[in-house]
């Protein structure tokens, strides 16, 4: 079930009437009915592989929790089962396919495709599940008695499809407590959830097709090849992003607070900064639990006893910390897809973190002799030369063939008709398409401005005048029925991260 269709809006209105007419303390109980619910309309796929993951997961934290020695290996043995499965039914596929097309043959393939079903989700719970378990070893959080309270920490609808990945601190307190109706919070979750509505069906989706472009023709001139991968960037942020506006502001109408996975990334000055922004949920589970064991692994230690002893207490220092950085991202690359492209975006962006961290003292250098003021006119130019590091890397997200990728990178730079400019862009899509696309990039980057300086434009407007608030509403509204994008060809579940 798509959170774009008109059944999760049934649901989703049912869902919270009922949840307001149950007893304070029961209305956990409502949560986790409507998860289920949502989980086996999903797919018995998803239903069934949430329910063996809780049963490991609460057995496995009370496990944890209990022992006393072989602790560590049954963390290990818990998390390859837990990770294991997830890799299973996501990579097994792609890695056969590859095996077989370099050393087998179609009548003796070195290794038979399975026709897995993949659950709705998958890494966001997998994860979760992973981190609860670490936290509980690590004594960061208790065992929980009730392992109906741990499905519904891991299976809690809103977040299931796209995250974000929360912790259980952060979440399973908020689930089982009962929130009594607040109509500030309520009418501010509302707000953000047509908010979402607004950049996912009026924005993302008018662009698809200009972005989906260059996987049909890479015949284009150089200027529209540009266009299209920055167009790329910004309908993934609108999508992303929006989605995780939905889901928060469906927890928000609950009085539940789901944890930040986007702080307005095109705004970072620098590729960390970005990366600190950008899918911030996953980014976190990573430096909790990969980085930071990393770095402090014997390996880790080692090494930086190594590079102190022969460059330096910096580089002792700093060095464990940036390999493990490049073994992350080269991680993230493949959470996105098993090819090439995601190796490349994976290395590319952990080398350039990397390098940042072990270069920093030459660039403060640099800075001081240069007498570069760290604010004023060189914010602009961070943002825009982090803009060209990022953007160059999109190359490589939106394709699965390197190849294709290097050469739509190449064409970039050719053939560029400045006079055909117009008829270019019209080519990719209508006049009036591109007019309504740049209204609704400027409304979310007018609205991203204020939050930057710190504005709180959901809560000024559900505390503010009823007189301003519900006309602006009834305008959000009536832009995501007018200008959002259906009909025929339309399909209201590709959200792009869906399918992670």
């Amino acid at each position: 079930m798509s959170i774009l269709s008109a059944e999760f809006l049934l649901f989703g209105v049912a869902v919270v009437l009922c949840y307001y007419i149950t007893p304070l303390r029961l209305r956990w109980g409502t949560l986790l009915v409507a998860s289920v619910g949502f989980a086996a309309l999903s797919g018995w796929q998803t239903i069934a592989h949430l329910a063996a993951l809780t049963a490991l997961t609460w057995g496995g934290a009370w496990a944890l929790q209990k022992l006393r020695r072989g602790r560590r290996l049954l963390l290990a043995a818990l998390l390859a089962l837990d990770l294991g499965a997830m890799l299973l039914l996501k990579y097994q596929p792609a890695l056969a396919a590859w095996l077989n097309a370099r050393f087998g043959t179609q009548r003796n393939p070195v290794w038979s495709v399975w026709e897995l079903a993949l659950p709705l989700g998958l890494s966001y719970f997998t994860f979760q599940s992973a981190g609860y378990l670490v936290d509980v070893y690590r004594g960061k959080a208790a065992a929980q008695r009730n392992p109906a309270r741990v499905g519904l920490f891991l299976g809690f609808f809103p977040q299931l499809a796209q995250g974000p990945i929360s912790t259980w601190k952060e979440l399973a307190g908020q689930l089982t407590q009962g929130h009594a109706f607040d109509p500030v919070e309520f009418v501010s979750g509302f707000q953000l959830l047509l908010w979402g509505y607004f950049k996912k069906m009026v924005v993302a989706d008018r662009l698809a097709p200009t972005t989906e472009a260059l996987l049909k023709n890479e015949a284009m001139p150089g200027l529209s090849i540009m266009l299209c991968v920055a167009l790329y960037a910004i309908r993934l942020y609108m999508d992303f992003s929006g989605g995780m506006d939905v889901a928060r502001g469906f927890c928000g109408m609950l009085g539940i607070r789901l944890p930040l996975n986007f702080k307005r990334p095109f705004f970072a000055q620098s590729v960390a900064e970005y990366w600190r922004r950008w899918h911030i949920t996953l980014g976190a589970w990573f430096r909790s639990y990969v980085l930071y064991p990393l770095t402090i692994s014997r390996a880790g230690i080692a090494l930086g006893a190594w590079a102190e002893k022969w460059l330096g207490k910096r580089a002792g220092r700093v060095l464990p910390s940036a390999l493990a950085t490049l073994c992350v991202f080269l991680l993230i690359g493949l959470w996105h897809s098993v090819s090439w492209n995601a190796v490349l975006y994976g290395g590319y962006f952990g080398l350039v973190m990397a390098l940042s961290m072990l270069l920093e003292p030459l660039w403060k250098a640099l800075r001081r002799g240069l007498k570069l003021p760290k604010s004023g006119w060189m914010r602009p130019v961070r943002v825009a030369r982090t803009w060209l590091v990022v953007g160059f890397a999109q190359y490589f997200a939106f394709q699965d063939s390197a190849q294709t990728s290097f050469a739509l990178l190449r064409q970039s730079f050719e053939n560029w008709q400045l006079r055909d400019a117009a008829a270019q862009l019209t080519a990719l899509m209508p006049g009036l398409e591109w007019g309504i696309a740049l209204a609704g990039a400027m409304a979310v980057l007018a609205v991203d401005l204020l939050c930057e300086r710190k504005v709180d434009v959901c809560g000024v407007l559900a505390r503010g005048r009823v007189w301003i608030r519900w006309p602006l509403m009834l305008l959000l509204l009536l832009a995501v029925l007018i200008f959002g994008v259906y009909g025929a060809g339309y399909d209201a579940t590709a959200f792009l991260y869906t399918q992670f």
